[in-house]
Formats: structure tokens, C-alpha cells, sequence
């Protein structure tokens, strides 16, 4: 195994690395969103009742 074959799978577990924690980072931040967005939701829809 030489320098160059080295460098390549470094960079390719790194990439597969980024790769795998932004997916996960957006499912979080997209799950967030999609709570946040139902609540406002929720609370304008109570809001109208009252009144």
C-alpha cells in the first residue's frame, strides 16, 4: 500500500463521514421546523377561536 492509496481512502472515510453527520444534522433541523411550524400553527388556530 503506498502514500497515494492512502490518502485516497483518508479522504473518502472523510467524506462518507460528513457526508452521514450533515444528513443527520438536516433530518434534526428539519423535524424541528416542521414542530415549530405546527405549533405556530396550533396556537394562531386557538387564537381564532377565542375571538
Amino acid at each position: 500500500m503506498d502514500n497515494d492509496t492512502l490518502l485516497y481512502i483518508v479522504l473518502i472515510v472523510l467524506f462518507l463521514f460528513f457526508f452521514l453527520w450533515n444528513s443527520n444534522r438536516l433530518k434534526k433541523n428539519r423535524k424541528h421546523q416542521k414542530d415549530r411550524n405546527f405549533r405556530k400553527r396550533y396556537l394562531e388556530r386557538k387564537k381564532e377561536k377565542k375571538e
